[in-house]
């Protein structure tokens, strides 16, 4: 069995296991395919495909990664996903925002930061999904939705 046949097999049931593992956090199908890219990178996978212990392989790394704050996805994902907050463009009643300002910092950018940002914020994406969409590294996502972040926070 090849791994993409694992996979189409088996992903549904990984899909619950990582709801469980997460608590059916927005970061659950990122963590999937974080362990999916993991195991995928493994000189042993038909070893592991072979022995039937592919599923028991890819909950451990879930497990692990979710629950480790110093493992790389703590630092690709949820730190980064931290630091973003619930920005959905809602401004907080006890903060007085100047909308206009905030849409010329915007249109300010460099188009690729611009229109990642405006992809993100209107597109209702996680990392993941704005990745598969755009074909962008999720890790340079991150990295430039928290620099606009810090940009639009320096100017206001």
């Amino acid at each position: 069995m090849t791994f993409n046949q694992y996979l189409e097999q088996d992903y549904t049931a990984l899909i619950d296991a990582c709801n469980k593992i997460t608590g059916n956090n927005e970061l659950a199908l990122d963590l999937l395919h974080y362990a999916i890219e993991e195991i995928a990178q493994k000189e042993n996978l038909q070893t592991i495909l072979d022995s039937g212990g592919a599923r028991y392989y890819l909950i451990r790394i879930m497990i692990t990664q979710w629950r480790s704050q110093t493992g790389p996805f703590y630092r690709q994902f949820i730190k980064n996903h931290q630091d973003i907050g619930d920005f959905d463009g809602q401004v907080p009643e006890t903060e007085e925002v100047d909308i206009d300002k905030i849409a010329g910092l915007i249109e300010n950018l460099d188009w690729y930061d611009k229109e990642l940002f405006k992809l993100y914020v209107d597109g209702d994406h996680n990392y993941s999904t704005l990745s598969k969409e755009t074909g962008i590294p999720r890790t340079s996502i991150a990295l430039t939705i928290k620099r606009v972040r810090k940009h639009i926070k320096k100017n206001l």
